[in-house]
Order: structure tokens, then sequence, then C-alpha cells
């Protein structure tokens, strides 16, 4: 989800390392614990594509939050959603007393995920600590990160977690997305591959969107080049101006360990 202001927040940031469990479900969808006000053991989704933490409006309800319609953009479609001042937030050690927010409801996610999550947790918590993702290990490390293999910057100045690539000679903005299990790039910027459907893989984005495979000659990411790389392809594009051409999930390109330095804007994988 992506939303067209910024927020204020009031974080606390971890001075020591900490590292937090999780469950992978589907190959790529991190499903951890987190807290909200006096609400324990609340079922969470880490995801670097939201921008703004998300609560389940069953949750808000629960909190008694005051509520204000507001407009949030997911996939490429603008959907109606609430916006709510989150009370004391917990994952890990990550909190934050207020945070600016928003509530939606989340049922849809049953289906496309397998689970109900209760909050999607978003940049605005995670971008105030560097975190090592180890899909592997199945743990989630926050304090200082280790350089890995490969490494590409950050784009700074930005809420989101977006990098340059390269595919075939074509220049793109992707934007880092751990909710999501492949490449997709928005408005026609590549050319399907002729003669492909979208196959059980691409349908499980549960974006519905209308895209198909498009096999990547030579993908640039940082310092690692990948040849024949799949991707998939939509004419459709986010509304707004999301300043970025499509999504990157780490899963697609088999990563198993992701490590965000936010301060120093880059990040580093193997």
């Amino acid at each position: 989800m992506t939303r067209s202001f910024l927020l204020c927040v009031c974080l606390s940031i971890p001075a020591c390392t900490q590292t937090v469990s999780f469950e992978l479900h589907q190959g790529f969808l991190i499903v951890s614990k987190c807290s909200v006000g006096n609400l324990r053991n609340l079922t969470a989704v880490i995801d670097t594509g939201v921008t703004e933490t998300t609560l389940d409006l069953r949750v808000a309800k629960r909190l008694s939050l005051t509520m204000r319609p507001d407009a949030a953009t997911v996939g490429t479609r603008s959907a109606n959603v609430q916006a709510v001042s989150i009370p004391r937030i917990e994952f890990g050690p990550l909190r934050s007393e207020s945070l600016s927010g928003i509530a939606a409801d989340l049922s849809p996610l049953t289906y496309r995920m397998g689970i109900r999550p209760d909050v999607l947790i978003g940049m605005d918590l995670l971008g105030t600590s560097k975190f090592i993702i180890d899909y592997k290990a199945k743990t989630i490390t926050f304090g200082e990160t280790p350089l890995l293999k490969h490494s590409a910057r950050l784009l700074p100045e930005t809420r989101l977690a977006l990098l340059d690539a390269t595919a075939d000679a074509k220049s793109l903005r992707l934007q880092i997305d751990t909710g999501f299990n492949a490449i997709l790039i928005y408005g026609g910027k590549l050319r399907a591959s002729p003669l492909q459907e979208l196959d059980s893989h691409s349908a499980a984005f549960g974006l519905r969107l209308n895209a198909q495979p498009a096999f990547v000659g030579e993908l640039q990411i940082g310092d690692w080049k990948g040849k024949r790389v799949t991707a998939y392809v939509t004419d459709e594009v986010p509304a707004g101006a999301p300043g970025f051409d499509g999504l990157f999930g780490p899963t697609a390109l088999g990563i198993r360990r992701l490590a965000f330095d936010l301060e120093s804007h880059i990040i580093t994988w193997e």
C-alpha cells in the first residue's frame, strides 16, 4: 500500500541487537506477533511494501480508535480506508507511542494469504532500525547488520524502500516488497513474452492484476546480475504518482538473507 503524503511519527529506536522469529507462509510472506495498545499476541505481516502500518478494522474498533475517512493505494487501485492514530505498538525492540497509520478491512487477505492478519507492519515502523531478514532461519534481527555478498543503494529522502535496476538496458525504479513473491513492472515498460499464460505463481500476487510474464535477458540490481529472469508486466499503473516502476519481491531471486541499513541507504543480500 502507498499513500500520497508523509507522516509525523514519534518512535524510539532500539540500541541493542534483538532477534524476532517468524513463520514463512507460501515461501515468502513474513508473519509474526506484535502488540497494539492493550492487545497482545496479534498476528502481524511484516511488509516493506506497506508505507503506513495498517490495522484491521476489527482491531481498531476493539481499541475504540477515532477514525477519519481517507484513501490509500492498494496495488494499482485506490481504496477507501480510515486514518487512525495507533496507540503504543510493539514489535520486537521497535516501539512507537503514537503512530499515524490507517485502518482497513483486511479480511480479503485471508483468501490470498491463507491467514487473517491483525496488523500490516510497514516501513514507518521498520525504518527506525537496521534489520536483517533471514528467510532460512525465519528470524528478523534488529541492530547492526552484516555486509552480505551483494549490495545496492536505496534512494534517500523517501519513506519507501526504493532502488534502481536495469532490465535489458532499460532503467527501472523498484520498490522492495517483502509482501510480494515476484518482480512486477507497471505501465507496460517491458514487453510480455508471447504465448505465455499467467501461472499459479503469479496468481499468488493477490493484487488482481492483468499481468503477463516477461523474460528479462539480463537484470542488474546493484552489483548483482542475473540472466533470463522471469518478471511480470502489466499495463496498469498505481493511482497518483508512486515514484517507482514496479515491485521487487526478494524471494523471486532466491534471496536467503536480506539486510536493510536505512541510515546508510543500502541493502545487502545473499
